[in-house]
């Protein structure tokens, strides 16, 4: 029964529905992609957790094809078809992204109802994990935006970083006070000056 129920309320659909048109798309604005070059890059950039087979591969580059986003172009390699966007293609893909940027308070709705259903020592890695991946994801992303927009978000990100590590250092230091033998704990400060976290030491017994 328990593996019944695992089967079938804890295994969803990985992909939503319509994501992998939408991510075909997106690796074809780029340039030139066979069905199968698709597959293999989405199989590395997800490490393994997403390879879409053939038989969802290919009728979603004809239905493109049909649709009109995506033709097919001459000559071909030796890995098979050879399939590019067509000016319909790119013009839709950018309506597309239009609307994906409105589904933020969707995703935390969902982020609030994950937190609801699991317990915190299942919810806290998970979330930790995501922060990590996220980190290295948004640093990309920053890295392709104009100097000035760059800067102003990278000043936004700075200012909540140094929110978070006054958060955990104090969270950190209340610990510590409770722990039998308290002694000497790491806090970071902000050094005016330089505009640098400065590691300073501070006496659990003068802090309490």
């Amino acid at each position: 029964m328990t593996r019944h129920h695992a089967k079938r309320w804890l295994n969803p659909q990985a992909v939503p529905r319509g994501f992998l048109r939408l991510y075909t798309m997106t690796l074809l604005s780029r340039g030139p992609e066979t069905g199968y070059s698709i597959i293999q890059k989405i199989d590395e950039r997800t490490e393994g957790a997403w390879r879409p087979g053939p038989g969802t591969m290919y009728p979603t580059l004809k239905g493109l094809v049909s649709d009109g986003y995506v033709r097919v172009a001459r000559g071909g390699t030796a890995g098979g078809k050879e399939y590019i966007m067509t000016a319909d293609g790119h013009k839709a893909l950018r309506e597309m992204r239009e609307r994906l940027a409105g589904l933020g308070r969707k995703e935390k709705v969902i982020a609030q109802l994950f937190s609801d259903i699991l317990p915190p020592p299942v919810f806290v890695p998970l979330v930790l994990n995501r922060y990590r991946e996220g980190a290295q994801q948004l640093r990309e992303k920053l890295s392709e935006l104009p100097l000035p927009e760059r800067e102003a978000y990278l000043k936004e990100l700075r200012l909540f970083m140094e929110t978070q590590i006054g958060w955990v250092d104090s969270q950190l230091l209340s610990q510590k006070a409770r722990a039998p033998g308290a002694g000497r704990f790491p806090q970071r400060r902000h050094d005016a000056g330089g505009g640098r976290n400065v590691v300073q030491v501070v006496s659990i017994e003068g802090a309490a």
